[in-house]
């Protein structure tokens, strides 16, 4: 029992020792290289441990389960495994991890128990999805782990030039729907094709041969799609896209000038590229007030600048904030900024609060309209209490008058795709948040009257209760937040944008 608790808890200056002697049986046990064969699930469940309230995996069920491999080296005490083209760099005791030649901070030390090397499960694989490998941690409960493991369908491409333009062919191992797949061209040449329920070989794509107009290549995997991004050296006039058994063919019809006004003014009409974001209230309003003084003003504006990260990051799309910082904007203007933008989504986000019971919790999200349940409308009165801390007068709808609501909303001809942008961001925020999903409501609030463009407003939890305020003031829940209103947006994309 003396030599077991020695090893759990080693003195510094026996680390080398009992190091060197717990690895040569790891490497020997573990680490032979040999791995199971016709290994096709995509999705594993690990068992992990807990350690200090923090969640561990054992490295050695990493290392077996994604089929890499490995290698230790004695004299620097470092483990070095292979994954895709990356080389991935671990040692014991320290809370630091190195991919390739850059470093990255684990949070939490790297722990030797019962013989065998653990890493921190959520900033671990939250590394490995930064540095874009093929892995997506989808959760954990009971000591159990789910992780999405890649199996590629989209391996490589190669270009075929023509007289009037260039065909991009890009090879698959099934066929894939034309309606599964859509493409955009951002300001910066970069041909964004997104194709949905696939997994890229980023290794694959990475070596095909570049050739005109092709000058650079990028891939993202997300959990429901994947992006294949394409940086151009020439102009674009039209995209045509075709699938076949083992093939995607995307047509680059290239400077046909007569053309390019007409299929310009054509594309303008279901083109979506550009986003305008509301973090809620801000400056002398702080919104509302919390468990330990949490403010929701804080809460939105964090949500808000990763949420607008990731569009700018993975869809290339223009993101218009209507503040990015702690200040005080009325709620007209807001509207008003998304109109100017010409703005093709509007999503104001907020965090709700209940005064008479501390126990409510969940996220909802709101359309415009006159509230039919009471906690609708005590949410669009406590929200439109903004209006009281302007200093100019704005002639503002009156929601107690039915007519003049529902003759304001017949301006909006996006109200069916707000409703479909709304069950998107509900449906994808439930696979991200363990809290209740209270669902789509409808409401008056004044910060959406006027928006031109398909338009919703998020609460995306109640600082008012204990368990949620404290998840709220987290950086990795908020995190959350931003990435399942992300999918949605990609969602909206893929559905609206071929339209």
């Amino acid at each position: 029992m003396k030599k077991y608790l020695e090893l759990l808890n080693p003195k510094p200056v026996n680390k080398i020792k009992w190091y060197n002697v717990f690895y040569k049986l790891l490497l020997s046990l573990f680490l032979t290289g040999v791995f199971a064969d016709n290994i096709t699930k995509s999705e594993l469940t690990l068992n992990t441990i807990q350690h200090k309230n923090i969640e561990y995996l054992a490295i050695n069920k990493f290392i077996t389960s994604h089929q890499l491999k490995s290698t230790y080296y004695e004299s620097k005490e470092k483990l070095e495994i292979i994954f895709e083209n990356k080389k991935l760099y671990l040692s014991p005791f320290s809370s630091y991890c190195k991919i390739n030649d850059i470093s990255y901070h684990l949070t939490y030390e790297v722990i030797l128990k019962n013989n065998q090397l653990y890493v921190p499960v959520l900033p671990f694989y939250n590394i490995l999805e930064h540095v874009n490998l093929p892995v997506q941690f989808l959760g954990s409960k009971n000591n159990k782990m789910k992780v999405l493991t890649n199996i590629y369908n989209i391996k490589e491409f190669y270009i075929n030039n023509k007289t009037n333009g260039a065909a991009l062919i890009i090879k698959t191992t099934k066929k894939f729907n034309e309606s599964d797949i859509a493409t955009s061209i951002n300001s910066s040449g970069w041909l964004n094709i997104t194709i949905l329920n696939c997994a890229i070989d980023s290794v694959g794509i990475q070596n095909s041969i570049l050739n005109h107009p092709i000058i650079q290549v990028n891939t993202v995997q997300h959990k429901t799609s994947s992006q294949i991004s394409f940086l151009l050296n020439k102009k674009v006039d039209d995209i045509i896209v075709s699938t076949h058994e083992t093939t995607i063919e995307v047509l680059l019809a290239i400077e046909q000038a007569s053309n390019v006004k007409k299929i310009q003014e054509l594309r303008k009409k279901w083109l979506i590229d550009t986003i305008v974001l509301d973090p809620g209230h801000g400056g002398k309003d702080p919104g509302a007030i919390g468990i330990k003084n949490l403010q929701e003003k804080t809460i939105t504006l964090d949500i808000t600048k990763q949420l607008g990260n990731m569009i700018e990051r993975n869809l290339g799309m223009k993101v218009i904030y209507t503040r990015e910082e702690d200040v005080f904007v009325p709620l007209w203007k807001r509207t008003q900024i998304a109109n100017n933008a010409e703005g093709d989504i509007f999503i104001s986000i907020h965090a709700n609060s209940s005064k008479k019971h501390s126990s409510i919790k969940g996220f909802e999200t709101y359309l415009l309209r006159i509230g039919k349940t009471e906690a609708a409308v005590e949410a669009a009165k406590r929200e439109n209490e903004t209006i009281k801390l302007e200093e100019q007068s704005h002639k503002y709808i009156d929601f107690s008058d039915a007519k003049r609501i529902v003759a304001s909303m017949t301006q909006n001809s996006a109200m069916k795709s707000s409703e479909f942008l709304a069950e998107a961001i509900q449906r994808n925020l439930s696979k991200h948040l363990n809290s209740k999903d209270r669902g789509v409501k409808q409401a008056g609030f004044h910060v959406l009257v006027g928006a031109t463009m398909p338009n919703v407003l998020i609460e995306v939890g109640f600082i008012t209760n204990k368990e949620e305020a404290t998840l709220l003031n987290k950086a990795q829940y908020k995190r959350s937040i931003a990435k399942g209103i992300f999918e949605a947006i990609l969602d909206f994309k893929n559905k609206y944008e071929r339209k």
